[in-house]
């Protein structure tokens, strides 16, 4: 029977018993006694060596053989920064946590990603997810097992590696889901330990640098890699007579030089364009995968059944010898240690440089890319595609890669595959069209490549009938997938803005509607479809994030139609505005036949603003992204043209939130709470109330002193009288409202004040009612912070939570980062640290006498048992704890070393300056008078044992002033 090893957190060794191990079929777990009972073949550890250094992907044998006879791999400058970024890892308070390995292709990414695995093995449990395609749940379940091992006395971090093919938005959310889903399990599993539960090792193809990345391995050496890179040169020599056809070792000793490339290369000419063997074409194929997406390959059986089709008989011909001179740019590898048969061996060009120039000699002898697309598609599948090379077909057609515009923040999209672009600008546009015709063929089940067709015909073509045809097919496919839906009304929106259209109003019309229909279907999709998490019986299909493509489109359609009809009439933007019938205009121009589109079309559009005004301000994609700018001025404008905003004071909820962004005279916020007092002392209505009361908290963070500001009793008796109303159906605005007002616990207390423990879970039932189909999987954003003033002072709107140093959208991006709980030693002086307790992996914040709970910014911060504080924020859902620091830890170092602090400790100057706002001013005057420094420490712990958030804030002034001292002392208390 095999004995499996792993790791403990003491660095220990047990054993990983069978049945455990079996549960870990995603998972390619790195053990701790890997190949040390194996009995190794020298002759199989050189061939495994030889197939890496050609170009082979590595394996775990590799690791194993080079750290046993003392030739180790090179090591990037990267690796020391990942193994630093890990460790700092285990030391934060999170149960799972991402660090993202950027590599540009043939870098050597996924080579240093499983170095640093293999070298920590024996300090963490080690796992790289086999498919990463695989279901997130499954993958999330297993790496718990792999942290539990046998129990939970010796449990340890995994280190899990993520290889994924690209950094699309396809690929984010697959590590989002993992998170989510490891979070999910590990409070299931209830899990409460005192080191992180999983590092993600989340390793990413990305073929241009940005400058936006942390972590990213290039193709160019450093001074010192290629120092090193030069002797390890030396060693290969010595052991490997073929060592100059080692291309994947040797361009990279070279510095990833094109000369290199070029020479390796050159005895390939002159390739022929006509009548070429099997073999030249095979290694087309090969140059063509490996040159767009990376990592690809071929199985070997295959191959062999391309190259060698006239003898299929045992005993043929190797692969090697069928592609001939050709096998010297190749490199074929088993997938197993040790396999050699056929089904586990693949081939793939040495590096994809190499294939990059085997495909521009290709292409310079008249081979063009998509003769060699069409032939892949056409000749070498079979009639049966396996799915890895379904996969790479999609890949080479429909996989659009990122890339950051000139002058901007944010990264967009290519509009379509690095090959599609390729065709379209060295070869005639229409050589496209037949690369898909041929793929819709051999795929005629996939709804994406007739999509990807669709958008080419109608972007790069303007033949806007073909591409409708293709749209419809793909929907035909999919029907009830709104992202392929939304092609269709795509098709009617392009054409719309076409400048060649015919300026005639039934025309723009007709095309309108037809954009419009196509957008409110997609739409009416999108409203059924689910998040994953949510699937209920009926629905057929779920995403994970709500498509709001549709109701977008409507407004960008409606915007173009404005303009165009504005420009053939003045008259047309009355109609529009529903400000006249114009029955002449409507029959001059033979439009009577869409009376009913232009009568209803105001309102829908009025609905559609009013749905991105919520969405945009209360909700962004992730933390680090806003939403493209063009959002927000499409809808301005469309509201402008249709609706024709008319005074300040009509501003909704969400305006108001919103309104210090683009309102600065303190005289315009006064005017629109006047404007607000006078409709909500003349309406029933309690949402006039509401806004009301928001126009005072909006005025205040302007200006504390207006005399139109009303003091917080009176705004909190009018919230008293509408909960006494009704409490528990109420919208999330009006729960919003209750939890500002009230959760200083200043109001006095009658039979109607809110109990703030069912206002949170009212303002969460809401929030699931009203907003969370529509939110779901996005960010949702801060509206406010409990600072540490008085009044309406204590509130701090998010855009003024550090108003000397985060005032424009950047630096709004920092100060959410610096609320997270990676930076625990943050500081914000204008928000105030509130008190509470982790327990069954929720958090609860102390309030008066009661406990109330609130939701965790990060779940993975919430997974022990203690005491902890946090800065407290207001999202739509409910009351969010920032940046989670447990604190008991800090106070019991504290009291643990309070001796050695008090002799030791020499700027103890500094330190009492950092704690003046929490000790006072005249206990701080008494401190500071002190004669030594010892009496003033002793001073300072007789009042810091007040509470465990002042010893909390103290240690992090040690911190701060005698770093070193306090990690020695940590040190000795662990």
């Amino acid at each position: 029977m095999e004995y499996y090893t792993v790791s403990t957190k003491y660095g220990a060794r047990i054993e990983l018993q069978t049945e455990v191990k079996d549960k870990l079929f995603n998972l390619d777990v790195v053990l701790g006694n890997m190949f040390e009972d194996w009995d190794t073949d020298p002759q199989l550890v050189l061939e495994k060596e030889e197939e890496f250094y050609r170009g082979a992907p590595p394996q775990w044998l590799n690791f194993y053989c080079a750290e046993r006879n003392h030739t180790p791999f090179v090591k990037r400058d990267i690796y020391t920064k990942i193994t630093k970024l890990i460790q700092k890892k285990r030391k934060i308070n999170c149960s799972t946590s991402t660090i993202n390995l950027f590599h540009q292709p043939g870098s050597g990414g996924t080579t240093l990603a499983m170095q640093v695995l293999w070298d920590l093995r024996k300090e963490l449990r080690c796992a790289r997810v086999i498919d990463s395609v695989s279901d997130s749940k499954a993958i999330a379940q297993q790496v718990i097992h792999l942290f539990n091992g046998v129990a939970s006395q010796i449990q340890n971090t995994v280190l899990l590696l993520v290889d994924r093919e690209t950094d699309t938005n396809e690929d984010m959310q697959f590590i989002s889901d993992l998170q989510d889903n490891l979070t999910k399990k590990i409070k299931e599993s209830n899990i409460n330990a005192n080191i992180p539960v999983v590092i993600i090792l989340n390793c990413l193809r990305k073929k241009n640098k940005t400058g936006k990345e942390k972590l990213m391995l290039c193709t160019s050496l450093s001074k010192e890699e290629q120092d090193n890179f030069n002797a390890k040169l030396t060693e290969i020599a010595e052991r490997h007579d073929r060592h100059k056809e080692f291309h994947g070792f040797n361009i990279m000793q070279r510095n990833f030089s094109q000369t290199y490339i070029t020479e390796a290369c050159e005895y390939l000419k002159p390739l022929k364009k006509k009548r070429r063997p099997r073999n030249a074409q095979m290694l087309s194929y090969l140059a063509l995968i490996n040159s767009y997406v990376p990592g690809s390959y071929l199985t070997e059986t295959l191959c062999l059944e391309f190259v060698d089709k006239k003898n299929h008989i045992s005993g043929r011909p190797t692969l090697e010898k069928q592609m001939g001179a050709f096998a010297d740019l190749l490199v074929i590898y088993s997938t197993r240690s040790g396999g050699t048969k056929y089904k586990d061996r693949c081939i793939r060009m040495a590096h994809p440089m190499i294939a990059d120039k085997c495909l521009q000699l290709l292409t310079d002898a008249g081979v063009t890319l998509s003769d060699t697309t069409i032939k892949l598609i056409s000749h070498l599948c079979p009639q049966t595609i396996p799915p890895y090379l379904v996969k790479t077909i999609k890949h080479l057609l429909t996989k659009r890669e990122k890339y950051l515009p000139n002058d901007e923040r944010e990264e967009t999209l290519h509009k379509f595959s690095n090959l599609i672009q390729d065709i379209t600008e060295k070869e005639k546009k229409s050589m496209c069209e037949g690369v898909f015709k041929h793929a819709a063929k051999k795929l005629p089940q996939d709804p994406f490549i007739p999509q990807a067709f669709a958008r080419f015909y109608y972007i790069k073509q303007t033949d806007y009938a073909r591409a409708e045809t293709w749209a419809k097919i793909a929907i035909k496919m999919e029907p009830n997938n709104s992202f392929i839906r939304d092609t269709l009304g795509q098709v009617y929106k392009n054409q719309l803005k076409n400048h060649n259209l015919e300026i005639l109003s039934r025309k723009i019309l007709q095309i309108g509607k037809q954009a419009f229909k196509a957008f409110e279907e997609e739409a009416e999709i999108a409203e059924k479809e689910l998040d994953p998490k949510m699937q209920e019986d009926g629905v057929t299909h779920v995403s994970a994030v709500f498509n709001y493509r549709g109701l977008f489109g409507y407004i960008q359609v409606a915007n173009t139609m404005f303009y165009k009809l504005k420009n053939i009439n003045s008259e047309w933007s009355k109609v529009l505005r529903q400000e006249t019938q114009s029955p002449s205009l409507i029959s001059s121009e033979n439009c009577k036949k869409y009376q009913s589109l232009l009568t209803s079309l105001r309102q829908r559009i009025e609905e559609k603003c009013n749905f991105f005004e919520t969405f945009l301000i209360y909700s962004k994609p992730n933390i680090d992204k806003n939403e493209p700018q063009y959002i927000w001025t499409d809808t301005a404008k469309c509201y402008e043209n249709y609706i024709k905003e008319e005074e300040q004071f009509s501003m909704s909820f969400e305006g108001l939130l919103s309104a210090l962004s683009h309102i600065t005279s303190v005289s315009d916020l006064e005017q629109i709470t006047e404007q607000w007092r006078e409709i909500y002392m003349n309406s029933q209505f309690d949402i006039d109330a509401q806004n009301y009361i928001l126009a005072n908290i909006m005025l205040s963070q302007k200006s504390a002193n207006s005399e139109i500001l009303r003091p917080v009793p009176e705004l909190q008796d009018i919230l008293q009288k509408l909960w006494g109303r009704e409490n528990k159906n109420r919208s999330p605005e009006f729960y919003l409202l209750v939890l500002l007002l009230f959760w200083h616990d200043s109001a006095k207390k009658t039979s109607n004040t809110p109990d703030l423990k069912e206002c949170v879970q009212y303002m969460c039932d809401s929030y699931e009612r009203t907003y969370q189909k529509h939110l779901r999987s996005r960010y949702l954003v801060p509206l406010f912070f409990l600072g540490s003033g008085g009044g309406l002072q204590r509130l701090v709107h998010s855009s003024r939570s550090n108003p000397d140093h985060f005032s424009d959208e950047r630096n709004q991006i920092e100060i959410t980062r610096l609320l997270t709980e990676e930076h625990e030693n943050a500081e914000i002086e204008s928000l105030q640290r509130i008190e509470g307790e982790i327990r069954n992996h929720k958090v609860f914040a102390f309030r008066g006498g009661n406990q109330i709970e609130v939701s965790p910014h990060n779940q993975a911060s919430v997974y022990n048992k203690d005491l902890v504080s946090f800065y407290l924020g207001f999202t739509i859902r409910g009351p969010v704890a920032y940046n989670i620091r447990y604190v008991k830890k800090s106070a019991q170092f504290v009291d643990k070393h309070k001796e050695k602090i008090i002799q030791q400790v020499k700027k103890v100057d500094s330190i009492i300056d950092d704690l003046r706002p929490l000790i006072g001013t005249e206990q701080y005057s008494t401190i500071i008078a002190a004669s030594t420094n010892e009496d003033k420490m002793r001073q300072l712990y007789s009042i810091i044992s007040a509470g465990y958030e002042m010893k909390d804030k103290f240690y992090q002034s040690l911190l701060k002033y005698e770093k070193e001292l306090i990690h020695l002392w940590e040190r000795e208390f662990q």
